[in-house]
């Protein structure tokens, strides 16, 4: 399979969170990594949002029942929350994103299905063009799409990727002969 590339980036960095007080800082590790390669019959994709995206869920159909992955990212009281349901002859072709103006958090992610997009989040009106990042591997069929990966702080999700995963037809090109 391959990364068919990522919306944000993961950061590795210790860092102290301060906000302002005369309390001390709190140390914070480096961005948690998920991983969700192979798991592609996706039927739901739970969000939370403020100001960026906080946290995503997947729900899956496994041996017809609806599975749900682990929560990835922060959830808090008063958060907006969306739920994208998708139907049984939808699956997933591209993703984009915008990032905030720090660069550390997504804005909204776009999902693109072979039946339509759906952006979750708060509006980029008046982001510059280049804060999006656009994935988009020209899937055309279900069996290509491989699965997200991404990051997560426990403030955010700072990343989101997709896994491709190529097909060959084995009747191989048609040539027709015109002579």
């Amino acid at each position: 399979m391959i990364r068919a590339g990522s919306v944000g980036k993961i950061s590795h960095c210790e860092y102290t969170y301060w906000d302002g007080s005369d309390a001390p800082g709190e140390e914070v590790m480096g961005d948690d990594s998920w991983d969700d390669k192979g798991r592609t019959k996706i039927s739901h994709i739970y969000v939370a949002f403020d100001e960026v995206i906080m946290s995503i869920q997947f729900g899956f159909l496994e041996n017809g029942a609806l599975v749900l992955s682990e929560k990835y990212g922060a959830f808090e009281e008063g958060s907006n929350f969306r739920v994208l349901r998708l139907n049984q002859d939808e699956y997933v072709t591209g993703l984009s994103g915008v990032l905030e103006k720090d660069g550390r958090g997504i804005r909204n992610l776009t999902f693109r299905t072979n039946l339509g997009e759906y952006m979750i989040g708060r509006s980029s009106d008046n982001y510059p063009s280049d804060s999006t990042i656009d994935i988009d591997p020209a899937i055309c069929d279900r069996r290509e799409f491989g699965g997200f990966f991404g990051s997560y702080d426990r403030y955010r999700l700072t990343s989101i990727g997709m896994y491709l995963s190529p097909i060959t037809s084995r009747a191989g090109p048609k040539f027709q002969n015109f002579l």
